[in-house]
C-alpha cells in the first residue's frame, strides 16, 4: 500500500468519525413536540371479553415523569455540611456520610415513589429546557397544551377520566433506535399488588398468640363433610375446565413491614415516535390496570379441592388492558388511538430543529 493511499484512507476515516461524533450533538438531532392525553373510558354495561393479561414492567430509554416526580437532588446534598455524629443537636439541613459516598447508589426514583398513593399530577406543567444542549427529552409547560378544552369536556360530560396530560420535546430517530418514552399515571397499586398482578403477601405478624391451642382448626372430617355437601348440591364440580384466567398465585413468604413495594401504576407503558424517511410514525404500547375478582385457573384436582376448602383463594388480580397500535401520522394533526377501556390522543408538532439534516 502506497503512502498516498494509506493517508487517503485515514483521512476518509477521520472525516467519517468526525461526522459520527457531530451527529451525537443534540443540535444535530431532529426535535419534535409531542402532546399526549391519556384517559380511561367511563364504565359501561357492555359485556366484552378481554384476555386476562398480567401487568408488564416497562423499561424505556427515557423516563421524563420519574425525574419530574422524584427529582435528583444529589447536587444539593453535596453542597451541604456533613451531619455531626458527636451531638444530639443536629442541623436541620445536613447530609449523612453515606449520602455523600460516591459508591453509594441511594437515589432511586421508584423507591421514592413507592409511597405515593397516586401520581402527584395528571396535568404535567414541565420546566422546559434547551433542545440545542439537552441530552434527551424534557417536559414542556402547560401553556403549550392544545388539548385542554377536550380534556375538560371529558370531565364535564363524565365520559372519561384523564390519567395523564403532558407535552414533551424529544429527538426523533429511525425505528431501530427504539427511542421510546415511558408514560405512567393514575393510582399506585403497589401497596396492594405485586408487579405480576397477584396480591401482596400478608405482613409478618407483630406478635404471636401466646396460646395457639385456643385457635380453632377445622378437623379433616368436617372439611370433607362440607366438601361432599357442596358436591351434592351441585355447588362444586371437580373437573378441569379452562377458565382462561391466571394460574393460582405462587407461594410467597410473609413480607417485612419495612419492605417498600415497587410502584405499580394504573396507567403504564411507552410511546415510540420514530421516522421512516421523512414520515412520522407512532407506536403506542400502553396498559390500563384494574383490580378484578378472579377464579384462578386450577388444572389439578388436588388444587381444586384446596381452592374449595379455602374460598379466599378466589382472590383479586390486577388485570391489564393493552392498547398497542402502530400508525403513520402527519405532524400538526390530532390522532386518536382508541380501546374500549382506554383512549390516547396525540399530536406531534415541528420545532426549529425538525427539518431533515
Amino acid at each position: 500500500m502506497t503512502a498516498w493511499l494509506r493517508n487517503s484512507i485515514l483521512a476518509v476515516m477521520g472525516l467519517c468519525s468526525a461526522s459520527a461524533l457531530a451527529q451525537q450533538s443534540p443540535a444535530d438531532w431532529r426535535w419534535f413536540d409531542v402532546e399526549v392525553l391519556v384517559f380511561k373510558h367511563a364504565p359501561n354495561s357492555e359485556n366484552e371479553s378481554f384476555p386476562w393479561h398480567p401487568p408488564r414492567q416497562f423499561d424505556a430509554h427515557n423516563d421524563v415523569l420519574s425525574a419530574f416526580y422524584a427529582p435528583d437532588f444529589s447536587a444539593f446534598l453535596h453542597a451541604l455540611d456533613v451531619c455531626p455524629t458527636d451531638t444530639l443537636a443536629r442541623p436541620v439541613f445536613c447530609a449523612q456520610q453515606e449520602e455523600l459516598d460516591p459508591n453509594s447508589v441511594w437515589y432511586d426514583p421508584a423507591r421514592i415513589m413507592s409511597g405515593f398513593k397516586q401520581a402527584p399530577a395528571t396535568v404535567i406543567n414541565g420546566f422546559g429546557g434547551d433542545m440545542h444542549t439537552q441530552p434527551g427529552p424534557f417536559l414542556l409547560a402547560e401553556t403549550t397544551f392544545e388539548f385542554t378544552e377536550f380534556r375538560e369536556q371529558l370531565e364535564r360530560r363524565n365520559v372519561g377520566t384523564p390519567l395523564l396530560h403532558a407535552t414533551y420535546r424529544t429527538p426523533v430517530f429511525n425505528r431501530t433506535e427504539n427511542y421510546s418514552v415511558r408514560l405512567f399515571g393514575g393510582r399506585n397499586f403497589g401497596p396492594d399488588f405485586l408487579p405480576n398482578g397477584y396480591q401482596q403477601p400478608p405482613f409478618v405478624p407483630l406478635t404471636v398468640a401466646a396460646d395457639n391451642a385456643e385457635s380453632y382448626i377445622p378437623q379433616l372430617f368436617e372439611e370433607l363433610e362440607g366438601l361432599f355437601g357442596r358436591v351434592e348440591q351441585q355447588q362444586l364440580q371437580l373437573s378441569y375446565r379452562d377458565h382462561r384466567t391466571p394460574n393460582p398465585p405462587p407461594l410467597l413468604e410473609l413480607r417485612e413491614r419495612s419492605q417498600r413495594p415497587q410502584p405499580v401504576w394504573e396507567l403504564d407503558g411507552t410511546l415510540h415516535v420514530y421516522l421512516v424517511g421523512n414520515y412520522l410514525h407512532i407506536d403506542s404500547d400502553l396498559e390500563l390496570r384494574e383490580p378484578q375478582r378472579v377464579q384462578f385457573n386450577q388444572r389439578e384436582l388436588a388444587a381444586q379441592v384446596e381452592q374449595a376448602l379455602q374460598p379466599q383463594l378466589n382472590s383479586t388480580f390486577l388485570r391489564s388492558y393493552r392498547l398497542s397500535q402502530l400508525r403513520r401520522v402527519i405532524s400538526h394533526e390530532t390522532h386518536y388511538f382508541d380501546h374500549p377501556r382506554l383512549g390516547l390522543v396525540v399530536q406531534i408538532r415541528r420545532t426549529d430543529l425538525s427539518a431533515r439534516r
